[in-house]
């Protein structure tokens, strides 16, 4: 069965992300007073898996709750939304996919600012549908989001792969009936299972 729908992760995926977000933690430690016990190859490795997990690697939740700190974070997407900058393999891949008559939805944690920063980008037209945080379903790679979207778009779950940067992006399609694809672009990951595993966007080409 052919894929016809490319279901995206945002951040780190559509967005180099990462690079902002590192400056994001460091300006929150440094206004709270809070000690940075991890590298920034160490710390962008964490980011990585999840901002959770980040995090908890860094030991902070002695001294503040992570939902005062992801607050805090996703208030500095909102005032750094014009910062954000796609990777040009990412708009490739979306112009391909689109050019042969297939679609591209995002499915992200990001709340409703990932639109206007999709919009900022130039690169809004290109998606049918934006899964963003505000809908309020469990987060990757529970399974809800992505069943959501199917039904409410009636597609058939067979005919659709989830890309991202993070091992959660995967199985989240993976859990769904879908297929898994995961950008594994620094080696991070070699010994996670996915149903594909690829270094570059412009490899995910093969598969539709």
């Amino acid at each position: 069965m052919s894929i016809d729908h490319l279901i995206f992760d945002f951040d780190g995926t559509i967005s180099n992300s990462y690079p902002l977000f590192l400056g994001f933690v460091h300006e929150y430690a440094e206004k709270n007073r809070l000690p940075l016990s991890m590298t920034d190859a160490e710390l962008f490795y964490a980011l990585n898996i999840t901002m959770k997990d980040a995090f908890e690697k860094l030991g902070w939740e002695s001294f503040v709750s992570y939902d005062a700190f992801i607050d805090d974070f996703h208030q500095k997407q909102i005032d750094h939304a014009l910062e954000f900058r796609p990777f040009p393999e990412a708009i490739a891949l979306l112009e391909y996919a689109k050019s042969i008559g297939k679609k591209n939805y995002i499915y992200t944690h990001t709340g409703p600012i990932v639109s206007e920063i999709l919009k900022n980008m130039g690169i809004l037209h290109l998606f049918e549908f934006v899964l963003d945080d505000s809908y309020g379903f469990p987060a990757k790679p529970c399974p809800d989001a992505l069943n959501f979207l199917a039904q409410r778009l009636s597609l058939d779950p067979a005919t659709c792969m989830m890309i991202g940067d993070r091992p959660i992006d995967a199985h989240a399609g993976m859990n769904a009936g879908m297929i898994g694809c995961l950008w594994d672009a620094y080696g991070f990951f070699g010994d996670v299972k996915v149903d594909h595993r690829v270094t570059s966007l412009a490899q995910i080409k093969q598969f539709i």
